[in-house]
């Protein structure tokens, strides 16, 4: 009989592995199931272009319906797995279908953190999934006809929609300038020091608020939240630590993911923070993986101090799909590359790759022009090593820096900072 394969979650990584099967040759039966009802969406322009252009959700399919069709995968679209039976090898649909598996793979991803006191309010938003998306743009477009009614019987100008983003992280600041393309006032609220505090140097965080400011958005940052404020069960502002109220329609919570731990939980596979995944991907049930962003696998994931964390990203679900299924099919896993990410905001491009050290006295972090008006990179060195590359509108300078990383060859902070060292020739031995 054909071996069976059940994948739980229609993202970046549950899509990626049924790629990598047919394209190694897989044979089997493959079945992936998803709870949103239609058909995968990428999600890293839900942030950005499909939030202020007019395209349709087909746009951005990660695959046309009929790919599926093509390569024989039974697609099970708006339905919810609830529950997993390890020892029949079955997973039980809300609708009480069972279907059975010779293997499971969980691409289940994580979910948006909800601050306590806004969940439930009309007006309150999370940018995750194609729903959430489509729920901002349906309120911006409410707005602004009854803003543009409400003009009209006053015979009077209509002032621009206000909302506010708690968070400012990359999909916090990502809506922000999507927002404001939309013509929207915007207040980012970021109780850090400052932006991008987790994720970026320090120079690439007072990159992107110098850009923000330029566009007109108020920042507040390592500011505290005093307040949620409401009226008649709809969101109407936030009152900040300092007693300062801000007045909005609209919030989005951008405070960062936590992995969906509901399914592994129930059947008991280990976990915490993620599911806990060897190298191959395979969970404490040996005919159960995980991949993608709920995934953790401690002994690559990268260590911030003394803590392994895992990768939001779509390289990483990629690649960890990638390894499962050469575990599950026996081809080759793919070469190992440094993690790497990528922004929008405005006219910018920002593209990284390696995981930014946390400040310390012995990071040093170098700017280094690029070839482009406009464009830069930076190269940040924990002691001697090389630890990430952070490029602003220098795609060039991105390449040479992942490159370094990927290959372990590591110039000097020195030899960075010089503008006469050729890279691309160190590189080259």
């Amino acid at each position: 009989m054909k071996e069976h394969i059940v994948v739980v979650g229609a993202s970046h990584a549950g899509v990626a592995f049924l790629d990598a099967m047919r394209t190694h040759g897989f044979t089997g039966d493959l079945t992936i199931i998803d709870r949103l009802p239609d058909w995968p969406m990428e999600r890293p322009p839900l942030s950005k272009a499909f939030l202020y252009d007019d395209s349709t959700p087909e746009t951005y399919f990660l695959r046309k319906p009929e790919w599926y069709k093509q390569n024989n995968i039974t697609m099970r679209k708006g339905q919810e797995v609830t529950a997993i039976d390890r020892a029949g090898q079955n997973v039980t649909l809300h609708s009480g279908e069972v279907i059975s598996y010779d293997k499971l793979v969980l691409a289940t991803g994580a979910r948006a953190r909800m601050l306590p006191d806004a969940s439930g309010l009309a007006g309150v938003h999370v940018v995750r999934d194609p729903l959430d998306a489509l729920a901002i743009k349906d309120a911006v477009a409410r707005s602004e006809t009854a803003r543009s009614k409400s003009a009209r019987s006053e015979s009077a100008g209509s002032k621009s929609a206000k909302a506010i983003v708690i968070g400012g992280g990359y999909i916090g600041l990502e809506t922000t300038a999507s927002l404001r393309k939309m013509g929207l006032s915007v207040a980012v609220i970021e109780a850090a020091d400052r932006l991008l505090a987790r994720v970026a140097s320090p120079q690439i965080s007072q990159f992107f608020a110098d850009l923000h400011k330029a566009q007109d958005v108020q920042l507040h940052i390592g500011a505290q939240i005093a307040s949620i404020d409401q009226k008649d069960g709809a969101f109407s502002g936030v009152t900040l630590g300092d007693g300062s109220v801000l007045e909005a329609e609209m919030l989005i919570v951008g405070i960062g993911v936590t992995p969906d731990m509901t399914l592994p939980e129930m059947a008991g596979i280990d976990g915490g923070n993620g599911v806990a995944v060897d190298l191959n991907m395979q969970t404490s049930d040996a005919a159960i993986y995980a991949i993608g962003d709920g995934a953790l696998c401690a002994v690559s994931a990268p260590m911030v101090g003394d803590m392994p964390i895992r990768v939001e990203s779509v390289h990483n679900a990629q690649d960890s799909a990638a390894r499962a299924a050469a575990a599950i099919n026996g081809h080759a896993p793919p070469e190992w590359q440094a993690p790497w990410f990528w922004s929008e905001q405005y006219d910018a491009r920002l593209q990284s790759a390696g995981i930014v050290p946390p400040q310390g006295d012995d990071v040093t972090a170098i700017i280094r022009p690029g070839k482009r008006e406009g464009g830069f990179s930076c190269w940040s060195f924990a002691g001697d090593v090389l630890h990430s590359i952070e490029a602003v509108r220098d795609p060039a300078g991105y390449m040479l820096g992942k490159k370094c990383l990927d290959s372990g060859r590591t110039p000097t902070a020195a030899q960075v900072n010089d503008p006469d060292f050729d890279i691309k020739t160190f590189l080259a031995g």
